[in-house]
């Protein structure tokens, strides 16, 4: 794991905030949409890099992002996007018509309804973050975590996206649950590189190969 002092820099110029919206906060954005800490844009060059476009594709807590949209436009079709509000998922199916082989689908992202090995890659942009802010925090993103290595294929990547420093999530990434080869880095604004606190962390999270042994063996 490439720890603080040895994480690679990358730079961009999209600044997000952290997640904090309920049902009716998109009931109220319908027709809007954002995309929390990072845009397609500024994901682009590690999307390519560890994914080919006929990869299956997992999005947790998708909201209104246009992050699927942009990937599905450049070649990547096979992109299922689940997230637990009903309204915002009605919104975005409407708004994706067109796009027929890409999915919504109203899902916890802690109770996953796909069969084991099924993605190539799962991208959470900002949902560990989320849960991390609310009750059981620690206890909901194990679940999650323990999901999203389930049903990723042999060397398949958890994409995460956070505005949390290595020593922050790391823990939650290398718990004894999971079985992942690891490697973080930091996207800093080009404007100010310097600047910790407008930095966002990219974690490039490899399911290894006795990861399922794992999963078998610890319950939570």
């Amino acid at each position: 794991f490439n720890d603080s002092a040895t994480t690679e820099i990358y730079t961009r110029s999209l600044v997000g905030s952290v997640r904090c919206v309920q049902e009716t906060g998109y009931k109220e954005q319908e027709g809007i949409t954002f995309d929390w800490l990072e845009n397609f844009e500024t994901l682009k060059e590690f999307i390519v890099t560890h994914i080919g476009k006929d990869s299956k594709v997992l999005v947790l807590g998708c909201g209104n992002s246009e992050l699927s949209e942009k990937m599905y436009d450049c070649g990547f079709e096979h992109i299922e996007n689940i997230d637990i509000s009903d309204a915002v998922i009605s919104q975005m199916k409407a708004r994706n018509a067109e796009r027929k082989a890409m999915l919504y689908t109203m899902m916890d992202a802690k109770d996953l309804k796909y069969a084991d090995n099924t993605f190539d890659m799962v991208i959470d942009k900002s949902l560990m973050d989320a849960l991390l802010c609310g009750e059981l925090a620690f206890y909901n993103v194990a679940k999650m975590t323990k999901e999203v290595l389930r049903v990723l294929k042999p060397k398949g990547v958890y994409f995460l996206v956070s505005y949390g420093k290595p020593e922050h999530r790391t823990s939650h990434l290398t718990s004894k649950h999971l079985s992942f080869e690891l490697q973080s880095f930091i996207l800093a604004p080009v404007e100010d590189q310097k600047n910790e606190e407008k930095a966002h962390y990219v974690y490039i999270c490899r399911k290894n190969p006795d990861a399922d042994e794992v999963l078998s063996l610890i319950h939570i």
